[in-house]
This record gives structure tokens, sequence and C-alpha cells, in this order.
């Protein structure tokens, strides 16, 4: 029997993120906002210093590192087997963070901003998250694309073939297909409608689509409150689509999605 869909808890630590920018610098206020996420189901904190919405600019990883891990390591006294995740582009950022505790890099550049990402990964042995996000997301502009699902499996191919050539075991790689990152609406709706190919040929996939406005050719005139219905409405289609990780906001109501899910699918 397989595995429940596990939930990654977001912890932003950054000053203009699209959805908590700002809220959790502040060393107390982040503590108790990760307490929070553990009592709700939380299996997974994601640390992050560096926005990547739309357009976003590079963080030094001293700026990144001075932010993260004083958290990283207050995080660690509530419970020493928290499994921690580090959302770096910047090998020097990941291996700190994997010194003091972390066991997980996401990374969204999936190695190509930091040369030295896979040797880093592959030296503490960590699992990391390879992410698609293509370089139009920077410019601001959607990715132009006859096949988006080759075109990401494609990405994943090489990328995973590099991550093994640097040492980096199979099992260790998760891939996340970048829900809005650099595409269209009809893209990420594509994305979603394959979702279980991805869980065949990669097996370990990880959604993010928290708060995200990604198709506005389905959800038209949508408000901000009604963006928490939506995920709700993919976790539970994830849970059913065997995902492994989704990467959320608001972890008690996703956590009631997935537990919903899991019971119909285990009374089938």
């Amino acid at each position: 029997m397989r595995d429940k869909t596990k939930i990654i808890g977001i912890l932003n630590l950054t000053e203009d993120s699209f959805s908590d920018g700002g809220k959790y610098l502040d060393k107390k206020n982040a503590i108790i906002y990760v307490k929070k996420l553990l009592n709700q189901g939380c299996s997974i904190i994601d640390i992050g210093a560096e926005s990547t919405r739309l357009g976003f600019h590079d963080i030094s990883a001293d700026s990144q590192l001075e932010k993260i891990l004083p958290i990283l390591s207050e995080i660690k006294k509530i419970n020493q087997d928290i499994k921690i995740s580090i959302d770096t582009r910047a090998s020097q950022v990941a291996e700190e963070a994997l010194k003091e505790g972390a066991s997980i890099i996401n990374d969204v550049s999936s190695g190509t901003y930091d040369q030295y990402m896979f040797e880093v990964a592959s030296k503490y042995n960590a699992e990391i998250i390879l992410t698609h996000m293509p370089k139009e997301h920077l410019e601001k502009k959607n990715i132009k694309s006859n096949n988006i699902v080759k075109d990401i499996y494609d990405y994943f191919d090489k990328a995973i073939k590099d991550a093994a050539a640097k040492g980096i075991k199979q099992e260790n790689i998760i891939i996340d297909p970048g829900i809005s990152f650099g595409k269209s609406g009809s893209d990420n709706i594509e994305i979603l409608k394959n979702i279980e190919y991805f869980v065949k040929k990669f097996e370990r996939v990880c959604l993010g689509v928290s708060n995200k406005r990604f198709s506005s050719k389905l959800f038209k005139d949508i408000k901000d409150d009604d963006l928490k219905i939506i995920s709700l409405t993919i976790s539970a289609y994830a849970t059913f689509k065997n995902v492994e990780f989704l990467r959320v906001h608001d972890v008690d109501v996703n956590q009631d999605a997935i537990d919903v899910a899991w019971k119909t699918i285990n009374s089938l």
C-alpha cells in the first residue's frame, strides 16, 4: 500500500514573497508559526529567504544564511527529528543548512544556478527537489511551448542525469513541475491533467499550487479568498494521483483535504 501524501509547510523569511512576505522575519513570530504548522500535521518545514515570485532578484548567500540559520537552530530545539527543507539556489546556503540539520534541498533552478549544488547534495546524501522553472519566469513572461508535458519531461530527464553524474541517488530526487513558473494558465492545467504521467515516470513528485492564480482561463474574476478552495481541490486531486508532497501555506485545511481523499481511496 502506498504512503499518504505529505505536506511541506512553507516558512518564507522574505520581504517580498507574493503570499506572506515580511510576516515571519521576526524570529519569535517564525517559531510560533512553525509550531502551528507542526500541530496541524505538517511533515516537513521548507525555509526560504529568497522569493521566487515573478521576476524575482538574487539574494546573496550571506543574506540568506543570516535569516535562515538562527531559525533553523530554534526549530531543531523544538524537536531534533523535525525534517527541514531549505529553499535556495545557492550551494553555500544549502551546505551550511545541511550542516545544521536540514535534510532536503529545494532548488528551483534544478542545479543550473550554482554549479556546486549537486556536489553538495551528494556529499550530504540529501534529498533534493528539482523544479521546472524556465528563464521566462525571471523575465515575467511565459514559455512558448507546443507540448508542455514533453518539455517538462525532457527537462527533468536531463536534470536527473546531471544529478546522477554528480553522485546523487535516484531515490533522493523529487521533481516539481513548477506550476505558474513561466507558464500560461493552459500550461498549468495541462500539467495537472497529466500529473499521473509524471508520477509514473519520476515516482517522487511535489506540487506547489498554494495561493497561486495559475489559471485565469478557468477561474475568471476569482477573489483572493477563493484561492484556498482551488488549493484544497487540487490537494485532494493530487492525493488520488499519488503525488508524494504538497507544498502549501495553509496546512490545516489542506491536511483535511488530503485526509478526506485518503479515506476515500482506502474505502474503494
